[in-house]
């Protein structure tokens, strides 16, 4: 049974020191009188290209304490995102009870909406978690589905390849399913030369990654 429990407004939880604040100072003018002042963050900034490492790392030391103490379940930490496993729904359920209050007087605040308590299958991270196995999200699918036949080759290589690349492992011979897309991109013109062939292997890439079927995890105890 697994829990994911996703942190609201996960960076504003995080202070920065005194000496810091001034690195993130910035001008704000008041709508209504046009008057401008300097502010400052005084919590990690949202948009600031290291608050993700750096949040990963403090919620990361944080939970080190609350790992020492519970045996009944395994956590895995994604920035913000957290996914609890455990081998009974009773465990699961207990596990994500205490890790909530430990969180809480912590000072981290857990998204009562995006709650996914003690169940057989979640989502996590745009995959779907069940027992010995993940499988590509639904909305993932759907998502790669909509997407238009490309008219440019940075279109092509940004808006398809660059997406259907993060789903290779589910799609056996990616290599040779994309060669042609990938030849189309040679050549000076920016413009697609959309051939019957190209189009064929854009539809079949998307059919395959829709009915692409779960991949069990890997064995610990066999050699790698």
């Amino acid at each position: 049974y697994f829990s994911v429990l996703d942190l609201k407004d996960a960076f504003f939880c995080v202070p920065v020191e005194e000496q810091s604040q001034t690195i993130f100072a910035f001008e704000w003018e008041n709508p209504t009188t046009g008057r401008k002042v300097q502010l400052c963050w005084t919590v990690l900034p949202q948009g600031f290209k290291s608050s993700p490492a750096l949040f990963g790392n403090v919620l990361a030391k944080d939970l080190e304490q609350w790992q020492h103490s519970n045996n009944n379940g395994t956590l895995s930490q994604y920035i913000d995102t957290l996914l609890i496993g455990a081998d009974a729904e009773k465990n699961s359920s207990e596990v994500t009870v205490s890790l909530r209050n430990y969180l809480g007087p912590a000072g981290y605040k857990v998204s009562q909406k995006e709650a996914q308590v003690a169940k057989e299958k979640v989502q996590y991270l745009g995959f779907e978690i069940s027992k010995g196995q993940r499988e590509l999200g639904l909305e993932r699918k759907e998502a790669i589905c909509r997407i238009a036949v490309p008219k440019t080759k940075r279109q092509l290589r940004g808006l398809f390849l660059g997406i259907v690349g993060f789903c290779r492992i589910w799609m056996p011979n990616f290599g040779l399913a994309t060669k042609l897309l990938y030849g189309a991109m040679k050549g000076p013109r920016e413009l697609l030369e959309r051939t019957p062939d190209c189009r064929k292997s854009f539809n079949q890439i998307k059919k395959k990654l829709k009915e692409a079927p779960g991949l069990g995890f890997r064995h610990m105890t066999k050699p790698f």
